[in-house]
């Protein structure tokens, strides 16, 4: 019962992170803003929906029973017409399914991260290749992994024989085949799904820490991994209770992987929002704001907030845009950018004939009454010729 609560709830907990992000990427955009990648996570909410009730079964109707961790004298004593029977062959048959779904559910979250970064990445030297690699490597892997698991033991019925034992492979709760096929392909994937973005976030112009905390953003598949290897372990072991624990590993693995998919694209989101509700709040709280846009500091001195030097501190070039390419403020998102092309348009609308002096205190720019000096310069014959034709203007009136 504790671990039904716990699988529904990692289930309630995703459902919300993904309607999340389908909300605030529409509201940064539109329907047609939303990308393959956002489609695509509807579709492994689905199967992570799927994959629970599978987990379900397999504790609360099949009481962890399949056609594995029995003896021979065991298997030839079992009424093929009695209750405990029905419960192994059913939760065999729930445990290849669960395996077909948790397989198709991991696959869509890997393109789910391809189609992240060929849109985040676009027009990147090299990143549509390697992206394009990674399809055909996750389309490759799918397919072996899926038919490894599906006919691996053939015919398909002996997936939930009980008499005569059909052996390892054709025990799906604990078949050492499958464990050992899903967690090559899956970890080889997840790692080059990773080392898509590392390079250039390495050699990227940008602090140590922000770095490590974008290698960290994009870099969750290793989380998924270690779960998914607990996972298989909890199989190889072939226990009495390694059906159902390998169905809740299964259960809190994909919890994490949804979960962690999400965590690139509604991390910029949420900051961005929050720090455009930040400076909401402080502009109806602070300082006096003049028609022109500059704000009084109480002293004659007007703070110009378009062009301060703590908003150009705050810009780093984005790991994986070319020089003159795509600009991300922090580890910002692409919805970011529209703010930045038109806070960097307010900045060019200032005259840049004025003159400007720094108060030295913090980083305000305050405008002086040297608006009005001119900066033409001329020469002794000039100023000559200046000189008469105003004198010759005044006695003329």
């Amino acid at each position: 019962m504790d671990f039904v609560i716990e699988s529904w709830t990692y289930l309630a907990i995703d459902i919300v992170v993904v309607f999340g992000r389908f909300a605030l990427r529409w509201k940064t955009g539109t329907i047609r803003g939303l990308s393959m990648d956002d489609y695509l996570m509807v579709i492994a909410l689905l199967l992570y929906t799927a994959e629970t009730a599978t987990a379900h079964y397999v504790g609360a109707y099949w009481q962890g029973l399949a056609n594995s961790g029995m003896t021979d004298d065991q298997r030839a004593a079992i009424d093929p017409d009695g209750v405990e029977y029905r419960l192994r062959v059913e939760g065999s048959k729930t445990q290849l399914f669960g395996w077909l779904v948790y397989t198709v559910l991991l696959w869509t979250l890997k393109l789910c991260w391809l189609f992240f970064y060929r849109r985040l990445g676009e027009g990147v030297e090299n990143m549509s290749i390697k992206t394009n690699i990674g399809f055909l490597f996750v389309a490759v892997t799918f397919f072996g992994t899926f038919f490894t698991i599906l006919c691996g033991c053939w015919p398909i019925e002996k997936h939930w024989q009980i008499y005569p034992n059909p052996g390892n492979s054709c025990q799906p709760a604990v078949s050492r085949l499958q464990a050992w096929t899903l967690i090559c392909t899956n970890l080889t994937t997840d790692f080059y799904i990773m080392m898509i973005p590392l390079p250039m976030i390495w050699n990227a112009r940008l602090p140590g820490r922000r770095k490590i905390g974008l290698v960290i953003l994009l870099g969750g598949g290793i989380i998924t991994a270690v779960f998914g290897g607990l996972r298989c372990g909890y199989v190889l072991q072939n226990s009495p209770n390694g059906p159902q624990l390998a169905g809740e590993w299964s259960c809190r693995e994909s919890f994490v992987a949804v979960f962690i998919s999400n965590t690139p694209v509604l991390f910029p989101l949420v900051r961005s929002y929050f720090k455009r509700l930040r400076a909401a709040i402080t502009r109806q709280s602070g300082n006096t704001t003049t028609p022109g846009g500059s704000k009084s500091n109480g002293n004659g001195a007007f703070k110009l907030s378009t062009i301060s030097t703590e908003g150009k501190r705050r810009k780093f070039k984005h790991p994986l845009s070319l020089p003159g390419g795509t600009f991300y403020e922090g580890c910002g998102s692409e919805e970011e950018i529209m703010d930045q092309q038109q806070a960097g348009t307010a900045t060019n609308s200032v005259d840049t004939g004025s003159s400007f002096n720094r108060s030295g205190k913090g980083d305000d720019i305050t405008v002086r009454t040297e608006w009005q000096v001119s900066t033409h310069q001329m020469d002794a014959n000039e100023a000559q010729k200046e000189r008469e034709r105003a004198i010759t203007g005044f006695h003329e009136h």
